[in-house]
């Protein structure tokens, strides 16, 4: 099945953030409460109001949370409206668990996204120069951050996929964000992926879960 595609750039979390209010303001709206995990600075709240609550190990969230060690666990089942987790789960051992608490403490919605680490011209750059990029590899002191998952947008796809028929929750949108510049050469790449309807050239998968 094809995955939309949306040509939209952001080049931080500021305008991550600006992005989730803009492109899920219905959802949103609906929703009294929202947790924002991974949240950084706070960015979405700035953006949205005091109805959010972020969680993240560092930055300025509400709550100081290590999700590989709490997980979700402060939290009470179904306490959320609306949970938000964006480029968060690439980087813990314990995806799994969190997809599940995500779910747990959510009453309704779940926005999910995450990189598309096979993406077309990262695949390109990696065999011209056998370089797997700064979430990858070996460097020779150990990293601060780095990615525990390398999967393409295909996998992600039928991961929630399956897991959504699993529990009888509806996917309500899923995209793939085509981020590129405003230049000629931004131009000229959305040209190329458009003309030759090149999925993989999405650097993130973005999904929508209703849990009723």
């Amino acid at each position: 099945m094809r995955i939309p595609r949306k040509f939209e750039q952001f080049n931080n979390r500021e305008e991550r953030a600006a992005f989730i209010a803009r492109f899920f303001e219905k959802e949103i709206h609906q929703s009294k409460s929202v947790l924002d995990v991974g949240c950084d600075f706070n960015n979405l709240k700035k953006v949205i109001g005091l109805k959010v609550t972020g969680v993240d190990l560092f930055g300025e969230p509400d709550f100081q949370v290590d999700f590989e060690k709490e997980q979700l666990s402060r939290f009470k089942d179904n306490e959320f409206d609306f949970v938000v987790c964006t480029e968060v789960l690439e980087h813990l051992e314990n995806l799994h668990a969190m997809v599940d608490e995500l779910f747990r403490v959510s009453d309704r919605y779940v926005l999910i996204s995450l990189p598309n680490c096979a993406d077309f011209f990262t695949r390109i750059s990696i065999l011209r120069s056998g370089h797997v990029g700064k979430f990858y590899g070996l460097p020779i002191e150990k990293p601060e951050d780095r990615h525990r998952w390398f999967f393409s947008h295909t996998d992600i796809e039928k991961f929630f996929q399956a897991y959504s028929r699993r529990n009888g929750y509806s996917i309500l949108r899923r995209f793939l964000v085509c981020n590129y510049g405003d230049n000629w050469r931004g131009s000229l790449v959305r040209l190329f992926i458009k003309f030759f309807s090149i999925d993989s050239a999405g650097q993130s998968y973005w999904i929508l879960i209703s849990k009723k």
